[in-house]
């Protein structure tokens, strides 16, 4: 169902079928910016890892500053 769907069903007075199709295009939009949102989210880790350390290992500043860390 659509917008169109909703609209149609408020101007013959199917307030259930409005109800139906408002359920529908409500749903089908959260579950599309959840779903951009998962992408966005995804993306970010990729781009924002931070490697471990080992304990011997040290990280220079010059490379912190180069990644932006510092």
């Amino acid at each position: 169902m659509s917008a169109k769907d909703f609209v149609d069903s408020l101007s013959t007075g199917d307030n259930l079928g409005a109800e139906t199709a408002f359920k529908n295009v409500m749903t089908d939009r959260v579950a599309s910016a959840l779903e951009t949102k998962r992408k966005e989210v995804a993306n970010s880790f990729v781009k924002n890892h931070i490697p471990e350390v080992e304990e011997n290992e040290e990280i220079s500043s010059d490379w912190l500053a180069w990644k932006g860390w510092a």
